[in-house]
Protein backbone atom coordinates (compact mmCIF):
# COMPACT_ATOMS: atom_id res chain seq x y z
CA UNK A 1 0.00 0.00 0.00
CA UNK A 2 1.10 3.17 -0.68
CA UNK A 3 1.31 6.16 1.19
CA UNK A 4 -1.16 8.15 -1.19
CA UNK A 5 -4.19 5.58 -0.19
CA UNK A 6 -2.75 6.15 3.42
CA UNK A 7 -3.44 9.93 3.17
CA UNK A 8 -6.63 9.33 1.60
CA UNK A 9 -7.67 6.79 4.67
CA UNK A 10 -6.45 9.51 7.18
CA UNK A 11 -8.51 12.55 5.17
CA UNK A 12 -11.86 10.08 5.69
CA UNK A 13 -10.94 9.00 9.51
CA UNK A 14 -10.06 12.86 10.60
CA UNK A 15 -13.29 14.20 7.81
CA UNK A 16 -10.12 16.16 6.50
CA UNK A 17 -11.22 17.61 3.00
CA UNK A 18 -8.76 17.61 0.15
CA UNK A 19 -8.68 21.20 0.12
CA UNK A 20 -7.07 21.42 3.20
CA UNK A 21 -4.42 18.97 2.85
CA UNK A 22 -3.87 20.91 -0.52
CA UNK A 23 -3.18 24.30 1.36
CA UNK A 24 -1.11 22.71 3.79
CA UNK A 25 1.46 21.54 1.33
CA UNK A 26 0.81 24.80 -1.10
CA UNK A 27 -0.14 22.49 -4.20
CA UNK A 28 -3.74 22.17 -6.17
CA UNK A 29 -6.47 19.94 -4.53
CA UNK A 30 -5.80 18.38 -7.82
CA UNK A 31 -1.84 17.10 -6.78
CA UNK A 32 -3.47 15.70 -3.57
CA UNK A 33 -6.30 13.74 -5.75
CA UNK A 34 -3.58 12.33 -8.16
CA UNK A 35 -1.02 10.99 -4.90
CA UNK A 36 -4.47 9.70 -3.29
CA UNK A 37 -5.02 7.47 -6.35
CA UNK A 38 -1.80 7.11 -8.08
CA UNK A 39 1.14 7.49 -5.98
CA UNK A 40 3.48 8.42 -3.26
CA UNK A 41 4.08 11.43 -1.21
CA UNK A 42 7.79 11.92 -0.68
CA UNK A 43 8.68 12.26 3.35
CA UNK A 44 9.03 16.05 3.63
CA UNK A 45 5.35 16.37 2.88
CA UNK A 46 4.52 13.70 4.79
CA UNK A 47 5.74 15.00 7.57
CA UNK A 48 3.96 18.07 7.26
CA UNK A 49 0.72 16.24 7.47
CA UNK A 50 1.91 14.18 10.37
CA UNK A 51 3.02 17.15 12.01
CA UNK A 52 -0.30 19.14 11.24
CA UNK A 53 -2.92 16.33 12.46
CA UNK A 54 -0.43 15.13 15.40
CA UNK A 55 -0.28 11.75 14.05
CA UNK A 56 3.13 9.36 14.16
CA UNK A 57 4.76 9.20 10.75
CA UNK A 58 4.57 5.67 10.58
CA UNK A 59 1.37 6.00 9.86
CA UNK A 60 1.96 6.35 6.27
CA UNK A 61 4.08 3.09 5.72
CA UNK A 62 2.34 0.61 7.87
CA UNK A 63 -1.08 -0.42 7.86
CA UNK A 64 -2.82 -0.07 11.52
CA UNK A 65 -5.95 2.48 12.43
CA UNK A 66 -4.94 6.28 12.99
CA UNK A 67 -5.99 5.96 16.02
CA UNK A 68 -2.78 3.56 16.71
CA UNK A 69 -0.79 6.37 15.96
CA UNK A 70 -2.05 9.47 17.27
CA UNK A 71 0.80 11.61 19.21
CA UNK A 72 -1.78 13.14 22.82
CA UNK A 73 0.77 12.91 24.84
CA UNK A 74 2.19 16.00 26.79
CA UNK A 75 5.36 17.87 25.86
CA UNK A 76 7.03 20.13 28.50
CA UNK A 77 6.63 23.86 26.90
CA UNK A 78 9.56 24.96 28.83
CA UNK A 79 11.23 24.51 32.24
CA UNK A 80 8.72 26.23 34.34
CA UNK A 81 6.09 26.46 32.15
CA UNK A 82 2.65 23.87 31.97
CA UNK A 83 2.75 21.12 29.74
CA UNK A 84 0.65 21.19 26.77
CA UNK A 85 -0.26 18.91 23.85
CA UNK A 86 1.66 17.51 21.33
CA UNK A 87 0.67 19.75 18.32
CA UNK A 88 -0.69 23.11 20.29
CA UNK A 89 2.38 25.01 19.65
CA UNK A 90 1.52 26.23 15.91
CA UNK A 91 -2.17 27.05 17.87
CA UNK A 92 -0.49 28.60 20.67
CA UNK A 93 1.61 30.83 18.24
CA UNK A 94 -1.28 31.92 16.48
CA UNK A 95 -3.24 33.26 19.01
CA UNK A 96 -0.42 35.12 20.83
CA UNK A 97 -0.25 36.83 17.52
CA UNK A 98 -3.81 37.96 17.95
CA UNK A 99 -4.54 41.88 19.70
CA UNK A 100 -5.69 41.24 23.46
CA UNK A 101 -9.80 41.77 22.47
CA UNK A 102 -9.63 38.82 19.57
CA UNK A 103 -7.50 36.93 22.84
CA UNK A 104 -10.12 37.04 25.24
CA UNK A 105 -12.78 36.53 23.04
CA UNK A 106 -10.97 33.12 22.09
CA UNK A 107 -10.64 32.41 26.05
CA UNK A 108 -14.50 32.79 26.53
CA UNK A 109 -15.21 30.36 24.07
CA UNK A 110 -12.61 28.18 25.08
CA UNK A 111 -14.17 28.42 28.82
CA UNK A 112 -17.27 27.58 27.86
CA UNK A 113 -16.31 24.61 25.60
CA UNK A 114 -14.57 23.35 28.85
CA UNK A 115 -17.42 24.19 30.92
CA UNK A 116 -19.50 22.20 28.27
CA UNK A 117 -17.54 19.28 27.93
CA UNK A 118 -16.43 18.64 31.64
CA UNK A 119 -20.19 17.99 32.28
Amino acid sequence: MHSGIRLKQLRKELNIPQTEIAALLNVAQQVVSYHEKNGSLGTDKLSLIAKKYNIDIRYFFEDKPAAHYRTTSLQANSAQGPDIPVGWHDLLEDISALDYDKIKFIETVIKALLKEFSR
